[in-house]
């Protein structure tokens, strides 16, 4: 029960206890004066009777007895009225008072129960959470094996038999690996911890990836896969193309599972557009068994697959639409649903993206160049007990040139940390003796050093990232470890062991290595890039400030966002990225977000100063 309705169940009791009170002063006070007005009567009378006793007779004297009756039984209907009432009045407040009482006892035993349940679902939710981890983890440690080998194997000269084989082993591997990121993916959106990435990427190559993943199910089931592609879209959007993917393949998927003849059309064009941000609408349509109308409503609840059969007859979880749903209403996106029994099923699916910039264009063509940069003379320590994952990370490192060195356990990479140097530490999470969380711990606070240390993980849950740089590593990859992102790890936290391009480091702020690896000499892209920044940069600061001050948050958000893209090509990403995070991803008053604000404008300021030094060089030339 609220505070509230205690404070209306007292103020009704005390209302009721005054009025009867009230009423009992009233009744009172009117059988006083009646019986003052008699006794006053009776005086007189007595009076005259004494004045005039020689008078008196017996009848006289008769009367005067009835009168004085009359008054004392008055007298004593007062008492009597006046303990009634007094009675009742304490019999009010008595019942008023218990109710409140019983009602308090009733709310506290409520709120006894409610922390009790609350304490119950905390404790399940933390079992869900570790099963999802330990099964995570012992899944995905085989599963980091099986790909990474067989992906080594299919890079051997081999035979079309062996080959086939393989890649059939590679296949199921990925299916079961699905599988679990279904289930974590559907932790995740439940806990409100997954996150949407905002990268450039080229949809055109990633529909036809896709349309390949197929290329064996549609001549298997003899269903074609046509695929239409909207020319007018833009080679490279900015946008998350993991999530995209996914939505995808459950999608066509999901078409192959119910179709046995006809065909498949996998339809993308661009729907509309604003400025910078167009729409892309991506239609799958099947020729398939179709669902009947009623059940539309529930296809796309967990756990639900159209008919109780589905599961026996063809097979699934009942993830997949739930998840798909899911992912695109993360992307400020909508998805829509017809079909007709025995005529098949449409599906659209509608996300905003936004068009890349020449400075995400020069990345994005980057990550597509060079899979495997060469890093001679890097030395890498590796901490990892399991044996198959020891040899995989050995050989990915010896097709970069890198120096890899192995530890069994935490305690092997402490002792060595103290006896050698090197540049990066991979370092496995559950070890056993000294796990990686707590050899970190000894890095940073007894050896002192500050070398970065990557966490490597099976524990694929959001938020295992957060978590590893709180306790003092650098950053996370999970298993099965991609090599995109190994690759990705190297060039962020180790520098080239040749001494060019030295003077790329010559500005306090403005780091012009990036720059220099992706022009590869080419002075002019250099002068563009430049110019462009110095061009872009004071706009979007001034658009913030006038943001932030209007206390536009949505606004704030969107340039923080775009301020990432604009300062990658200066190499300010290690100064800001922390600051625009903030105003990207967090609720802030107007305290809180002026000092990010502050931060932003005053680094971006003093780079502007520093990229217009530089650009003064190729005027001179």
């Amino acid at each position: 029960m609220r505070v509230r309705t205690l404070v209306i169940y007292i103020t009704i009791g005390f209302v009721a206890a005054v009025l009867a009170l009230i009423a009992v002063q009233y009744m009172t006070r009117r059988n006083l004066e009646e019986l003052i007005g008699a006794n006053e009567s009776l005086l007189d009378e007595y009076r005259m009777s004494s004045g005039l006793s020689h008078q008196a007779d017996s009848t006289s004297r008769a009367a005067l007895a009835v009168k004085i009756n009359v008054v004392d039984q008055s007298g004593q209907r007062v008492l009597r009225w006046n303990l009634y009432l007094t009675v009742g009045v304490l019999a009010l407040l008595t019942a008023v008072f218990a109710i409140i009482i019983g009602r308090m006892k009733k709310q506290a035993e409520l709120i006894g129960q409610l922390n009790t349940s609350e304490r119950k679902l905390k404790e399940a939710v933390l079992v869900k959470e570790n099963f999802l981890a330990n099964m995570s983890h012992e899944i995905r440690t085989p599963l980091n094996a099986i790909l990474g080998y067989t992906h080594l194997l299919q890079k051997k000269k081999l035979d079309a038999d062996t080959r086939l084989h393989i890649s059939t082993v590679q296949q199921s591997g990925e299916t079961l690996l699905a599988i679990v990121n279904d289930i974590l993916d559907l932790s995740k959106i439940e806990s409100g911890m997954m996150r949407i990435e905002h990268v450039p990427f080229d949809p055109g190559a990633l529909v036809h990836s896709v349309a390949t993943m197929f290329h064996h199910r549609s001549a298997e089931k003899h269903v074609p896969l046509v695929v239409s592609f909207d020319p007018a879209i833009p080679e490279t959007i900015v946008g998350d193309p993991t999530r995209l993917t996914q939505i995808l393949v459950n999608l066509v998927s999901n078409a192959f599972k119910f179709t046995e003849k006809g065909e498949i059309k996998l339809q993308v064009t661009m729907t509309g557009g604003d400025g910078d941000g167009i729409e892309l609408t991506f239609g799958v349509t099947d020729t398939g068994i179709g669902i009947d109308n009623e059940r539309l409503e529930t296809i796309f609840e967990r756990f639900r697959q159209a008919e109780d059969s589905t599961t026996r007859q063809f097979g699934g979880t009942g993830l997949g639409l739930s998840i798909v749903r899911d992912l695109v209403h993360l992307q400020d996106g909508h998805i829509a649903l017809s079909s007709k029994p025995g005529e098949g099923t449409a599906v659209k699916v509608t996300i905003p993206y936004r068009t890349a910039m020449l400075s995400e264009l020069s990345r994005a063509g980057i990550r597509g160049q060079a899979q495997h940069p060469q890093r001679p003379g890097l030395r890498v320590l590796i901490a990892e007990d399991h044996v198959i994952n020891q040899g995989l990370m050995i050989r990915l490192m010896e097709e970069r040139g890198i120096v890899g060195h192995l530890a069994g356990n935490g305690h092997e990479a402490i002792e060595m940390l103290r006896n050698a140097s090197f540049d990066l530490v991979f370092m496995d999470i559950q070890m056993p003796g000294m796990d990686g969380y707590t050899a970190t711990r000894v890095i940073r606070e007894e050896l002192k050093l500050t070398i970065p240390v990557i966490a490597m993980t099976a524990h694929a849950m959001e938020g295992e990232k957060e978590k590893c740089i709180r306790l003092g590593m650098n950053d996370h990859i999970a298993k099965p470890v991609r090599e995109s992102e190994l690759d990705r790890v190297l060039a962020s936290y180790t520098k080239p062991v040749s001494g060019k391009n030295s003077s790329a480091n010559a500005f306090r702020v403005i780091d012009l290595n990036y720059m220099r690896e992706i022009s590869h000499g080419d002075a002019g892209y250099e002068k563009v890039v430049t110019e462009q920044f110095l061009h872009i940069m004071p706009r979007e600061l001034e658009a913030l400030s006038t943001a932030a001050g209007k206390q536009d948050r949505s606004e704030v958000r969107r340039i923080a966002h775009g301020i990432k893209t604009t300062i990658s090509i200066m190499g300010l990403n290690a100064l800001l990225d922390e600051p625009l995070d903030i105003l990207e991803n967090k609720t802030l008053n107007k305290e809180q977000m002026a000092v990010p604000v502050e931060q932003v404008l005053g680094i971006c300021k003093e780079a502007l100063g520093e990229a217009g030094i530089f650009y003064r060089q190729f005027q001179k030339e």
